[in-house]
């Protein structure tokens, strides 16, 4: 995990500085090694999850609408992953936390508003992401396990952030380190918290 969190941190520092051209060797290094981290125990629905998250990152490298389009459907597969690999652990969790599962419905409604306007012809494709996003994220929270709900919470902070300065909805100060740091750590928490089959 040490490595993971060496290259996650120095992709963060890169995207920061708007370092595209280094980030191809940093961005596309993080899923294979988180999937190897993760070891041959982990479900094979969370390492899919994984392979999926790496097209998507591979994708993101490049501008336009064309690979954004990708990312968008490699990550909804991806969520779609975790979706059926966090369900095989509910534990109640959203019962134990009604507010903050309420509070993840207000953020999913909150950012559809801002966005419908804005997304152009994307607008159904980013309804169906943040829906599916919203699911996964439940599902992380029903587990009642901290790292899976913590990683759950941290995708949704990542993408709402990722979707607001792509949209030009709100422009954050240092956006794309934010995205990363917590979509680097969203990935690690989920694995963790979902990895047995």
């Amino acid at each position: 995990m040490l490595v993971y969190g060496a290259v996650a941190a120095g992709d963060v520092v890169l995207a920061g500085a708007g370092r595209r051209r280094l980030r191809w060797l940093t961005k596309p290094a993080l899923m294979p090694l988180l999937a190897a981290i993760e070891g041959p125990d982990t479900d094979p629905l969370v390492v899919a999850g994984i392979g999926f998250s790496w097209l998507g990152d591979v994708a993101l490298l490049s501008e336009g609408e064309g690979p954004f389009s990708a990312g968008l459907g490699a990550f909804l597969a991806a969520h779609l992953c975790y979706i059926a690999a966090l369900s095989k652990r509910r534990s109640g969790g959203i019962r134990r936390a009604p507010a903050l599962a309420a509070s993840y419905v207000l953020v999913w409604l909150g950012l559809n508003f801002l966005l419908w306007s804005r997304s152009g012809r994307l607008r159904w494709p980013v309804v169906i992401y943040a829906s599916t996003l919203l699911v996964m994220a439940l599902a992380a929270l029903d587990t009642a396990d901290v790292r899976a709900t913590t990683g759950g919470g941290a995708f949704m902070a990542s993408d709402g952030i990722l979707a607001l300065d792509v949209f030009g909805v709100a422009k954050l100060p240092a956006a794309d380190s934010l995205v990363m740091a917590t979509y680097t750590a969203a990935q690690a928490l989920l694995a963790r918290g979902a990895r047995r089959a």
